[in-house]
């Protein structure tokens, strides 16, 4: 039992951590609740029955650090603020540029 939640334990907070550090940051959310339950599950079984507390350490080291990437990525996500300036940009540049031909028709002399 507490080699099956130690294997599951570890699968999940790997997984968080590399979800974490992908573009798929906001799907890491699962595999953290997961290795975070496991590693609770973890130290009541260690109360009872003596166990290494080296997996738990483990869990949730990696538990922290993505939790800790995931927060990163949500608050300073510069892809979505640099792709919405350049939006912007060119819409500004399509106004220009729709602009110009009315100019030019206006300063054409009237025949």
């Amino acid at each position: 039992m507490k080699k099956s939640v130690i294997i599951l334990g570890l699968i999940a907070a790997i997984v968080a951590v590399t979800l974490s550090a992908s573009p798929y940051s906001n799907f890491a959310m699962v595999p953290i609740i997961i290795a975070f339950i496991t590693g609770l599950a973890l130290v009541f079984i260690s109360k009872k029955e003596q166990v290494k507390p080296k997996p738990i350490q483990y869990i949730f080291l990696l538990v922290i650090m993505s939790i800790g990437l995931t927060i990163y990525k949500g608050v300073y996500n510069s892809i979505e603020e640099e792709e919405e300036e350049a939006i912007e940009h060119r819409s500004e540049n399509e106004e220009e540029d729709s602009s110009k031909p009315m100019e030019l028709l206006d300063d054409r002399p009237i025949e």
